[in-house]
Order: structure tokens, then sequence, then C-alpha cells
């Protein structure tokens, strides 16, 4: 009996076709189509745990998980094994071993995703941009998006989630592209709310069609008050492009939170 390793990975999925990374109590998930091939190449039930709980629909070519395994086998020999078994739209990419205490989620970090949108009806990516026919103003859209920057509430743009105790996020950097036809929104933070990346782009789309103003769009990031979270994009236009495991971003954001999370238990005893 060999001792267990740990391996990281990285995954391709497309996300149309399933419920979300999560496992679910019904319905098929990314994380429980990885954890069906380990099983079947170990021989016993595997726990995969990934770096993002991606949404219903959304998509990922940089996703990040890990797993372990009791297992000769090397990491090339595995990697190929779960590709032979997963289905199409599952891929592995990379996989390696890494160290005992590595966790695809909690050693995360920051998380980089792209928003894609086309402004003409198109066949061949149909599954993967945001169809948008309306005349969009890109340089209101630059200049709402340069709001975005910064250790910010997000609450505005988020869905509730019982798990979540706040929706402080630091967003390193973002930015709106236009490419002929098409349109990318990328952004990197430390962290993602559920729904977050939807909302944002469904705001922007609003300012780019002049339904809402950048004063409005800024004045819904500082409500922090669901009420006011515009429309959710559509998912399929959406890919967790990337995962990063930067020290130096880490050691800032661990500051970052304490500091937010001393805060909060000094309102606590305010209200007290």
């Amino acid at each position: 009996m060999h001792d267990p390793r740990r391996f990281r990975m990285t995954v391709e999925y497309d996300g149309t076709d399933f419920v979300g990374w999560q496992l679910q109590p019904s319905g098929r998930s990314v994380q429980g189509t990885l954890e069906e091939a380990a099983e079947r190449l170990f021989g016993s039930a595997t726990r995969v745990h990934g770096a993002g709980r991606t949404d219903t629909g959304v998509h990922a070519r940089g996703q990040v998980a890990h797993f372990d395994a009791a297992t000769r086998l090397d990491p090339h020999t595995i990697g190929r094994a779960l590709n032979a078994v997963l289905p199409a739209d599952v891929s592995v990419r990379d996989l390696a071993v890494t160290s005992a205490d590595f966790h695809a989620r909690f050693s995360a970090s920051s998380r980089e995703y792209a928003y894609s949108l086309t402004q003409q009806r198109t066949s061949l990516h149909r599954r993967d941009r945001w169809i948008v026919y309306a005349r969009l103003e890109h340089r209101r859209i630059q200049e709402a998006a340069a709001l975005l920057p910064g250790t910010r509430d997000f609450t505005s743009f988020s869905k509730f989630s019982p798990t979540v105790d706040h929706c402080t996020c630091h967003m390193y950097e973002t930015a709106w592209m236009v490419r002929e036809e098409s349109c990318v929104f990328t952004l990197r933070a430390n962290r993602f709310l559920k729904g977050m990346v939807r909302a944002l782009v469904g705001g922007l789309v609003l300012v780019g069609r002049g339904r809402m103003t950048v004063g409005q769009f800024g004045d819904i990031l500082e409500a922090k008050d669901r009420a006011f979270t515009p429309m959710l994009a559509p998912p399929h236009g959406l890919v967790l492009t990337a995962v990063n495991y930067d020290p130096e971003d880490f050691a800032m954001m661990k500051g970052i939170i304490s500091e937010l999370r001393a805060g909060m238990r000094d309102d606590e005893d305010e209200e007290s």
C-alpha cells in the first residue's frame, strides 16, 4: 500500500450541460464527474476540491483542483487515464504532485474571469458569448468598469448565500476590451461572490445602452444593497480563466480580511 500523495490539476470544461462545479442533490456537476472518473481509475472514492464554485452554465479553462490518492502511477499517466474516461466536455489540462498542505480553494490568492459578448448573430460561439444586438457606448462602459478596482463591498452585485459572512472583495484589475464585433470583460479579484460577475456585466451593459449613467452604476456599488442589483448577464458568456497562487498577494489579503473581521466584531460590540 502506498502513502497517499496530493495532486494538483488544471481543468477545462464546457459548463453548458452542468449544474455548476459543486456536487448537487440532483443534476450533473463538474466535481461529481471528476470524482466518478477518479474512482474508476483508483478503485476507491476520491474527493476532488476545486478553487472556484462556478455556477450553472459557466465554463472554465483554468479551474484548479486537487485530490489525494495512494497510487504508484506518475502524474502524466494519471492525467492521460482521467482524460480517457472523462466525457468530452471536461478535460484535465495538466496534473502534478503538490505539497500536502496545498488546497485548491484556500491557498488561492486570486481568480480571473472573462466574460464575452458579441453584437452580431453567431452560430459558432452561441454557447460561449452573450449576443447583444443593441448599440453600446464602450467609453461609458470603460468609465464604469474603472470604478471597480480596490477593496470594496460588492453586496449590490451578488446573490445571497447563507455561508458567506461578508461581501468584501479586493478587485485587482478590470478591463473592457473591444475586438471588432465582440467584447471581452476581464477581472481579477481575490474572491468572487455568487452571481457577482454576471451582475457586474449586466450593469455595465445597461450603462453602455444608456439605460444607466456611470454615476448611477457607482451609486449601486456604494449602496451595498441587493435591492438595487441590476440584471444578470446570462451564464454562458462567463469563463473562469485562471487561478493564481501568489504568496505576496495571499499575505496581503490575509491582512485585509483580518482587519475587516476585527472591524465587524467592533461593530457588533457597539450594537450590543
